[in-house]
């Protein structure tokens, strides 16, 4: 899909996504060793974000499994569409007795079967796909059971219908949340990626990859503001795309700095639990976090003023 590192680094660029060089090596890696991603870190920290990222670097599409508590194999994989068999045996009713053997046969092939994610994934014919697992830690154990075989030989088997083998591996990544701890069968199989929240110059580069019509100090005032709601021990803490949401809104309302008399307005994107609501309508508590993140932004903007070694002094 990619031929070096650098030009995995050039398309997700491309892609406006930001990755340090050691996830970027290992995100190569996996790649070129067909092996499946397996992201670790808090909600909202851009796991997800990372499989389409792939996906859009590679101009292919994603196959995507939203994991619960309860999902089936039928789910994941697929099953025979009865109401298409039915129709099959009554169109070819009058030659069954001549013909059932290869009636029979087919009736159990690709032609009567709704595939699921993991079969589509491994039937994607014209080139990899990117399948991604999200939030594994909320199945059981016997999901993880039946993961294993694509993970090790791409290749899954279904009752009458035979093993499905994949020719084209698809890029697998699976993201965690760590509501449980993973087997380590499962675990053995993948490259692992640990993901926390993203410094408050990472989050800064993002939000400049994604919102380059910004000024530095908003952005600055953005990132500070996440770092220091993070900070907050919140019962839920933004995630990047939910900072992301508050500049575009920042954009609509023609805002261009945040103050402490937009607190209000702004709640509904900042408080997403009553507790956090609670905390932030106090008047002190907003105000702080406002400084705070005015703190940042003061520091970020001196940061950039700074010339660099290679760069002479004026």
């Amino acid at each position: 899909m990619f031929s070096s590192s650098e030009e995995l680094a050039e398309r997700l660029r491309a892609a406006n996504y930001i990755i340090d060089p050691v996830t970027l090596a290992i995100v190569y890696l996996a790649l070129r060793m067909h092996k499946p991603l397996l992201v670790e870190g808090p909600s909202g920290s851009g796991k997800t974000e990372l499989a389409y990222a792939i996906a859009g670097a590679g101009k292919t599409n994603v196959e995507r499994v939203q994991c619960y508590s309860g999902i089936n194999e039928e789910k994941l994989i697929g099953k025979f569409d009865d109401a298409l068999q039915r129709l099959f045996l009554e169109i070819e009713g009058r030659q069954i007795r001549e013909r059932w053997g290869k009636i029979r046969d087919r009736l159990h092939t690709l032609d009567f079967f709704i595939a699921g994610p993991l079969s589509r994934a491994l039937l994607h014919a014209e080139r990899p796909c990117v399948l991604l697992i999200d939030e594994i830690d909320k199945v059981d154990s016997s999901i993880e059971a039946l993961l294993l075989e694509i993970l090790s030989a791409w290749q899954i088997t279904v009752p009458k219908l035979g093993t499905i083998q994949s020719q084209r591996p698809p890029v697998v990544v699976l993201t965690s949340n760590e509501e449980r701890r993973l087997g380590d069968p499962l675990r053995r199989r993948c490259l692992y990626l640990r993901f926390e929240y993203p410094t408050v110059e990472r989050e800064r580069a993002i939000l400049a990859a994604r919102r380059a019509h910004e000024s530095p100090a908003q952005r600055g005032q953005l990132a500070g503001l996440a770092q220091a709601l993070r900070g907050w021990n919140m019962e839920k803490p933004p995630s990047i795309a939910e900072i992301l949401d508050l500049a575009e809104a920042m954009a609509i309302l023609g805002m261009s700095e945040i103050l402490p008399v937009h607190r209000d307005l702004l709640l509904p994107l900042l408080a997403k639990t009553e507790s956090d609501r609670r905390r932030m309508l106090l008047r002190a508590g907003f105000e702080g976090l406002i400084a705070d993140a005015r703190r940042w932004r003061d520091q970020l903007l001196t940061m950039e003023a700074q010339p660099t070694k290679n760069e002479p002094t004026r």
